[in-house]
């Protein structure tokens, strides 16, 4: 049966973050499986179109949308509601005011739904652990995005060990303690390069006066935004990808640098240690313990057995990965309930 699908995002789906790239690659897969879906944009406190049921089967709304999608998913019989989490906004705030606001207005569009989807099982469980939601559905994302490059399982051929970032420079994704722990390591025979947007300007000059400060301007590069093409040449030249992030619905990049065969570092949150456990391709530390992440840089760094060991374990990784036409089948599936 073809579903008439109406997907609201915020602005356009070419954006460049982990939660565009998912709802833009499920959006593709579940056109090819013959299903009808309009994208519908909205900007920040605009107020939805009538979405009625002659015209569509479900209304998928990402939950990044909380504030505009209420009013619809309380409507008198709308058609099926489905809200897609990669995370709650609440989440990335402190315990405050702000953020019980927050969240209370996220816990009534979960409560409108008729179903909730996360895209990792970590965030399926908070949900379920705090009361917000019950039996919330799992989508993973897909890891083959990216081609997977002809060096792959190779040793980089790089003179220097290459440790890459990929994602929006900002404060949630601890690009600063990153440069800390960078700047801190006591060898000069590696680098760091940084791909994603400085979203913030104020942030961006703190990461750039860091670097400064521990004098390794030399070997830290600042990429900006890259298309897909240009990040799988990033993923063929590191070493290892490290993600640092405080909080991650996700973390998309972790699958796809596993499926490069480049083994991770990274905190605790996401789905980072369900993939680590499950391929055995990284290593862990706590998310708030700035120490940990410069121990496991030095030790990563110091130690060419446990690299090798790694990127063996991230070459062997790609068969234990989802691929996005399952992505979109599990997401299907409660969209067709």
């Amino acid at each position: 049966m073809t579903l008439r699908i109406a997907w609201i995002v915020y602005g356009s789906l070419e954006q460049i973050s982990g939660g565009y790239i998912y709802d833009r690659l499920v959006v593709e897969e579940l056109r090819r499986l013959g299903d009808q879906v309009t994208v519908v944009s909205l900007e920040p406190g605009a107020a939805l179109p009538e979405l009625s049921a002659t015209e569509y089967d479900v209304v998928l709304g990402d939950e990044l949308c909380f504030r505009e999608l209420l009013p619809i998913f309380q409507r008198p019989a709308p058609p099926r509601r489905v809200l897609l989490i990669h995370h709650l906004t609440a989440w990335e705030h402190p315990t405050g005011a702000a953020r019980t606001q927050i969240l209370e207005q996220e816990r009534a569009v979960i409560e409108a739904a008729d179903a909730c989807v996360a895209t990792c099982y970590v965030t399926a469980d908070r949900l379920e652990a705090e009361h917000l939601a019950r039996r919330v559905r799992v989508a993973e994302p897909g890891a083959d995005r990216l081609l997977r490059p002809e060096t792959a399982g190779q040793e980089p051929s790089g003179a220097r060990l290459r440790l890459l970032f990929v994602g929006n420079l900002q404060p949630r994704k601890r690009v600063l303690e990153l440069c800390n722990a960078f700047g801190s390591l006591s060898t000069a025979g590696v680098e760091l390069v940084l791909v994603g947007a400085e979203l913030e300007p104020e942030y961006a000059g703190e990461l750039r006066a860091c670097v400064e400060r521990h004098g390794v301007r030399e070997r830290v590069r600042f990429l900006g935004p890259l298309a897909a093409e240009a990040v799988a040449e990033q993923l063929a030249l590191a070493d290892a990808l490290v993600l640092p992030s405080a909080l991650e619905g996700y973390g998309m990049v972790l699958s796809e640098a596993l499926w490069a065969s480049v083994p991770v570092i990274a905190a605790r949150v996401g789905a980072a240690e369900q993939l680590v456990n499950r391929t055995g391709a990284g290593m862990l530390y706590e998310p708030d313990d700035d120490a940990a992440l410069g121990a496991s840089l030095t030790a990563f760094v110091a130690d060419a057995q446990l690299r090798r060991r790694l990127r063996e374990a991230a070459w062997q990784a790609a068969e234990l990965l989802p691929r996005w036409a399952d992505t979109a089948l599990a997401l299907r599936a409660t969209l067709a309930k």
